[in-house]
């Protein structure tokens, strides 16, 4: 049940990010890190690649979570495993987005705002 919240989730948080993203640099919405609020190009590229992915991995967890309902809650460790896979899912979404964002943008110096 977790991982179809979860997904869910994931899915309507990337829909809105998608198509409302932050413009301009900011603190309170948006994917902000230090390597995504380096520069504008890193920005702008920073949000739409993250809510691309975070819906992809929205989906892949309501698929994931809709085929182990039935797995997970006859599990004793049903529970520890509806949390623990969304929060790998969590850790993968940060690492593929830094990991990108340094590939593209390798020098890019912080602008002052």
């Amino acid at each position: 049940m977790f991982l179809l919240l979860f997904g869910g989730i994931f899915t309507l948080a990337g829909g809105i990010q998608y198509y409302y993203p932050p413009k301009k640099i900011n603190h309170f919405y948006g994917y902000r890190t230090t390597a995504s609020m380096r520069s504008q190009e890193a920005w702008n590229f920073a949000q739409l690649y993250s809510a691309k992915l975070m819906i992809r991995l929205g989906l892949l967890l309501f698929v994931a979570g809709a085929i182990l309902v039935w797995i997970l809650e006859t599990n004793p460790f049903g529970i520890l495993l509806g949390i623990g896979i969304p929060l790998l899912f969590v850790a993968i979404f940060i690492f593929r987005i830094e990991r990108e964002i340094a590939k593209r943008f390798p020098k890019a110096k912080k602008q002052k705002q």
